[in-house]
């Protein structure tokens, strides 16, 4: 409830204070109209998705809000940037959360909520590790998931591609 309070708060803020009838984030979402409701969709770029941070905020909230780089990949967005002249074309790719500052995410994760360790398997379905908790894993993360960076001594890397929710299950597939 504390994403909804705030984003609450900076809403009434952006109507009041600044007379705006929408505000516009940086956050890569999308939104769609359904059925009168305006509804949070996933980033076009799987990789920076940051829906699940956005999901408890109102269909209200939704529909006051605009999220321009959600129809964008990343690479799409740094040259935007970079033809614009933005110091921020060259910046470093965050991982983190934005209101957290400086401490690494999962430490911000641990703090509040409780690890929920789970399997690791592949795609063809082999238990290969265990982790501490979906919460701290992304679509596309390659590092730190605990279970080597090779299949097999090969020097290929593993990486998330889904997150099984229901059984509390990370799956990861190993390529280039």
């Amino acid at each position: 409830m504390q994403q909804r309070d705030q984003f609450k708060a900076f809403l009434e803020f952006a109507a009041e204070d600044l007379g705006a009838d929408y505000i516009a984030t940086g956050h890569y979402v999308r939104r769609a109209d359904v059925d009168g409701k305006s509804r949070l969709l996933r980033g076009l770029d799987s990789n920076k998705d940051q829906s699940y941070f956005l999901y408890t905020l109102s269909h209200e909230q939704i529909a006051q809000s605009l999220f321009p780089v959600g129809e964008l990949e990343k690479p799409q967005v740094r040259k935007i940037a970079e033809d614009l002249g933005l110091v921020t074309a060259k910046k470093k790719d965050s991982t983190g959360i934005c209101f957290i500052g400086e401490r690494k995410f999962r430490e911000f994760l641990g703090r509040y909520l409780p690890a929920q360790p789970g399997k690791i398997i592949t795609v063809d379905g082999d238990e290969i590790g265990e982790h501490q908790g979906l919460m701290y894993h992304t679509l596309g993360q390659r590092k730190g998931l605990g279970i080597g960076g090779t299949k097999e001594g090969t020097e290929e890397p593993w990486y998330v591609v889904d997150k099984d929710v229901e059984n509390n299950i990370l799956v990861v597939r190993s390529g280039p």
